[in-house]
């Protein structure tokens, strides 16, 4: 424009001079004007805008300014703005890939690793808040660990990398305490868990409320417990705690598979429940909290689960090497010396169960805190098992237990006697009409089994009924006891030949021990007893159940349930001649009765009948004057 300036100060030449720069140097030129104080000079026009008609955002003004006369030139400047567009869309694209790419690199990674992880914490607690037992078999739950599982599945990291993280360290933290909540508080601390996290929601709170009430619930109470744990207390010392753990195990697995659960581990003793279904009934501002209630249902078979639980243990107990793993060999030896002289397994214990009603709640302090059940109920159970000693079998269960029983179970259950039971205040009552007013009335039961039947070489249905027809000390079943409890010894080297020839010697009968002496094959009797249990201890492992089970009328239908039922189920004189006799004996024909239970124990050992024999033989044989039909228990 400077140079155009003093060239068209000529106005011959103007024109040309104009039209030389447009056609070379200036092309987006559009007008070129030359004026003074008076007007226009001279005025060039060019009709070659870029966008037609030219935005005015395009023209560019460019003034230069002379004595006396100005030049005005108005140049297109669309083409910049074009070429200004294309820098700033390629800048843009350029800018989005780079965020893409970022996003790929370090997003996906944010999301999938932090942001995810916590938003699972989250509904882990909301779980955990819910249901603090049994959020584990959820659907949700398991989506959740779906969800992980795919965290690792969907992207570059391996699921070792996933595990090194925080977040996977807080979660696991997470299900650890729902865990530990689950353990140390049990079924009946479920609402205590539950009412407090709801209470704190939303609140900086860290209190533990203990002031509300306990609720009445309708339960089937299991109580069991290890026989002589004292003598297993002086022998262990303080590995005990591995041989009581190891039991509880066995306990807690299986029960736990068929939905019962944990309550309260009392040194010896386990308390396990399952929640029942109670029909609503009308309350009463006076009720006692404590009192029965005949409204009870099972809808998912709960009753059956707990027995099948229960045989499924005493199965489980037979397994002698699952319970010494883990001990020093010196423990060891004194636990089976000192346990030397009882028949059967080296664990052994007895299982009460009844169904009935129980408040729970929290028992205790902001420093020490019990989740528990308490009620009559809970102390029926616990009747019932240390009752099992008296009648010399490994389970018995309440009347009230057993009609919730399939009926296909009741016909497998023996009833065993009918109790009176007299609280403390009725407890010193001596007239029969006052005793039977004043008592409650329980029967009892038994599911009878013969255990050793998992472990004999031969189908029973090929043993002679002769050799299972004997007392204590005679027959198969007795020298198979025998044998395992050799097995024991020799197994875990915890007594010397001379020692375990003691002991076989003490547990066999005298008839027996005459064979022996008379075949001179002591050595050799023990010696083959021992391989063969070696060998069946290697085929038959015990395996704990690690998830819930199914339960179906067909678990009553496995082998080995089978197998423990033969000989009473083939047998047709031990269960009609019981309830004969045990009928007999409360209708005072004692003779007829004792007839009945000694053709019970020519058939089998029988605890029970044993007991009934010991009470007519204390009696003289003869039922007293004030006798009543209920064998009357004072509380």
């Amino acid at each position: 424009m400077v140079f155009l300036h003093g060239r068209t100060a000529n106005e011959l030449f103007a024109t040309t001079a104009v039209d030389i720069a447009h056609s070379s140097v200036i092309p987006f030129l559009l007008n070129y004007t030359r004026a003074n104080s008076t007007g226009i000079i001279f005025q060039r026009t060019y009709a070659n805008c870029y966008y037609n008609p030219c935005p005015d955002r395009h023209i560019v003004e460019i003034v230069i300014y002379g004595q006396g006369v100005n030049t005005t030139g108005y140049f297109d400047n669309g083409q910049v703005w074009v070429a200004g567009a294309k820098m700033q869309l390629t800048f843009t694209i350029f800018i989005v890939m780079l965020w893409v790419a970022a996003e790929t690199s370090f997003g996906g990674p944010v999301i999938h690793l932090v942001v995810e992880p916590i938003e699972r914490m989250v509904r882990m607690l909301s779980m955990l808040m819910k249901d603090p037992l049994g959020y584990s078999e959820t659907s949700e739950y398991k989506n959740l660990v779906r969800e992980e599982d795919g965290t690792a599945n969907g992207w570059y990291w391996t699921k070792e990398m996933i595990r090194g993280m925080e977040t996977h360290f807080l979660m696991s933290t997470i299900q650890r305490i729902g865990n530990l909540l689950r353990v140390g508080f049990g079924s009946a601390g479920a609402e205590i868990i539950r009412d407090n996290l709801e209470r704190v929601r939303g609140r900086n709170e860290d209190v533990l409320f203990l002031n509300k009430q306990g609720g009445t619930v309708s339960c089937i109470f299991l109580f069991c417990d290890i026989r002589q744990f004292t003598d297993a207390t002086e022998s262990l010392q303080e590995e005990v705690f591995v041989f009581t753990n190891r039991i509880a195990n066995v306990v807690h697995s299986i029960c736990n598979s068929y939905g019962g659960s944990a309550n309260k581990n009392i040194g010896d003793a386990f308390l396990v429940s399952w929640r029942l279904d109670e029909t609503p009934i009308k309350e009463d501002a006076n009720d006692d909290p404590f009192r029965e209630n005949s409204n009870y249902k099972s809808k998912g078979n709960h009753a059956d689960k707990a027995l099948l639980s229960v045989v499924k243990i005493c199965m489980a107990l037979q397994y002698d090497q699952y319970f010494t793993d883990g001990m020093s060999d010196a423990a060891k030896n004194k636990l089976m010396t000192k346990l030397s002289n009882r028949n059967g397994p080296l664990v052994q214990m007895g299982f009460g169960l009844h169904a009935g009603t129980a408040v729970q709640g929290a028992i205790g302090s902001q420093r020490k805190l019990d989740a528990t059940y308490i009620g009559e109920s809970v102390e029926r159970s616990e009747f019932l098992e240390s009752s099992t000693k008296s009648y010399g079998v490994p389970i018995l269960m309440s009347d009230s237990f057993y009609n919730l029983l399939e009926p296909a179970n009741r016909r497998r259950c023996r009833k065993v006697d009918q109790l009176l039971i007299l609280s403390e205040e009725f407890g010193n009552l001596s007239d029969p009409h006052e005793i039977l007013e004043s008592g409650e009335r329980m029967s009892v039961y038994t599911f009878d089994m013969d255990i050793d039947a998992l472990w004999r070489s031969v189908p029973d249905d090929e043993v002679d009924i002769s050799d299972r027809g004997s007392t204590v000390g005679t027959g198969a079943v007795q020298s198979l006891r025998n044998r395992r409890r050799l097995s024991r010894s020799s197994a875990s080297k915890s007594l010397s030949s001379t020692e375990a020839r003691r002991g076989l010697l003490r547990s066999t009968s005298n008839e027996g021990r005459r064979n022996l002496w008379r075949r001179g094959d002591i050595e050799k009797a023990m010696h083959e007893a021992a391989a063969v249990d070696q060998a069946t201890e290697k085929a038959r492992e015990l395996v704990l159940p690690n998830c819930t089970h199914q339960y179906t009328d067909k678990s009553w239908l496995e082998p080995d349930i089978k197998k423990i039922r033969r000989e009473y189920v083939s047998n047709g004189i031990i269960f009609p001649k019981y309830q004969e006799g045990l009928k007999a004996y409360y209708a005072k024909d004692w003779e007829h009765a004792r007839n009945c239970f000694e053709l019970v124990l020519s058939q089998r050992d029988d605890g029970p009948s044993r007991y009934f024999l010991k009470l007519i033989a204390d009696h003289g044989g003869v039922p007293p004057k004030k006798f009543i039909a209920y064998n009357v228990v004072r509380g």
